[in-house]
């Protein structure tokens, strides 16, 4: 384990190993949480542990305070809209000039890379054996049309080419041997309807007043019916050992619409008790497992989690995870080149200027 005064040492010095290889001035200011977890853990020596708790600090805020009594950073206190933040680090402090930083391939950043790199050796060079994850729409017919377009198997999915090629066999009463086709002999663009095709389309819509129609033109038909299949989503590849089918999720829309959309990755970032944090939904309706997500992202980029488990209306476990800090821009880069989830079914919220650190002049440069 080591004693706590080891523990004081090596953090000072990953302080000084990150300032002095990753944090540049543009990149301030910078939540401690941040520097802390997604610098100084990744610039820390091979095959060691870096734990504020088991130093003589106890606690991170302590070990800023220590930063600062240094001289060797300047910090903004936390407030009810942010939280504590380097502002400025002081490169013209001894320590930090004459600091000799370690060797790249001696940290633990190198330490991972290598792992990544036999693991890929071990899989024949390849880091991933999946393929990309894809999502189609399938549709089931609404209860009126089984047993008249469809046949009695209520589990069945189709796709949207056999749903048209259903009403298209039934109108043209290819459906059953020596049916007789429902196109208007006089105009080829109405279809007549017959009770069954009626109550296909007509069937348990209370908006519709009055008696049904006996005539309808194809493009009537055609839109009438597609409104009252139902509309699922079909994902298959990633890390899916089968393909799995899903609703998709209601989402309103401008003029009180509501329109349904794939299942989809939602990243927000948000600021809670004055931590900043980055919130992950729906992992888990594209075969992503939360809590596997969560390790590997732990150990990619050394980012802390906590798991939060609720239920939906319909009674299905729903998780999100919370990482400590900005990770928006990561997370959606991991999710996209990694477990290659389409663009579209990525949604990333990020609250003003709540999101991960963009290039930027540096503004807060201190030489003395």
């Amino acid at each position: 384990g080591g004693a706590p005064e080891e523990m004081d040492v090596l953090l000072e010095r990953c302080f000084l190993q990150a300032v002095r290889t990753k944090i540049k001035d543009k990149d301030l200011p910078m939540d401690v949480s941040v520097f802390y977890l997604q610098y100084m853990r990744l610039v820390r020596p091979a095959n060691t542990q870096l734990d504020v708790k088991r130093s003589t600090h106890k606690k991170l805020s302590r070990f800023i305070a220590f930063l600062q009594s240094e001289g060797l950073a300047k910090v903004a206190p936390a407030t009810k809209s942010a939280p504590e933040r380097f502002t400025c680090i002081v490169r013209a402090h001894p320590k930090v000039r004459e600091f000799e930083p370690l060797a790249l391939e001696l940290t633990y950043e190198a330490q991972l890379e290598l792992e990544k790199e036999m693991a890929a050796a071990a899989l024949g060079g390849k880091k991933n054996t999946f393929s990309p994850i894809e999502v189609g729409e399938m549709f089931r017919p609404h209860e009126s049309m089984y047993g008249v377009l469809f046949d009695t198997d209520r589990q069945a999915y189709f796709t949207m080419e056999q749903c048209k090629h259903a009403l298209e066999s039934y109108i043209k009463g290819e459906h059953v041997k020596n049916a007789d086709s429902l196109v208007d002999a006089m105009d080829p663009a109405t279809v007549i309807l017959d009770p069954f095709l009626c109550d296909a389309l007509f069937l348990g819509d209370k908006s519709v007043e009055g008696s049904l129609p006996t005539h309808m033109k194809r493009s009537e038909i055609n839109t009438r019916y597609s409104s009252r299949l139902h509309l699922w989503f079909r994902i298959s590849g990633g890390r899916l050992k089968k393909p799995m089918i899903v609703q998709g999720k209601r989402v309103d829309q401008n003029g009180g619409k509501t329109e349904l959309k794939a299942p989809g990755v939602y990243i927000r970032t948000d600021v809670r008790r004055g931590h900043n944090v980055t919130l992950v939904r729906g992992l888990e309706f594209l075969g992503v497992d939360p809590e596997a997500f969560a390790a590997e992202m732990k150990e990619e980029f050394a980012a802390a989690a906590s798991i939060e488990i609720s239920l939906d209306k319909d009674g299905h476990k729903s998780y999100e995870v919370m990482f400590q800090g900005f990770w928006d821009k990561t997370l959606a880069a991991h999710l996209v080149l990694t477990y290659k989830l389409p663009k579209a079914c990525l949604e990333v919220k990020a609250k003003g200027k709540n999101s991960e650190k963009a290039p930027k002049q540096a503004t807060n440069v201190c030489r003395s």
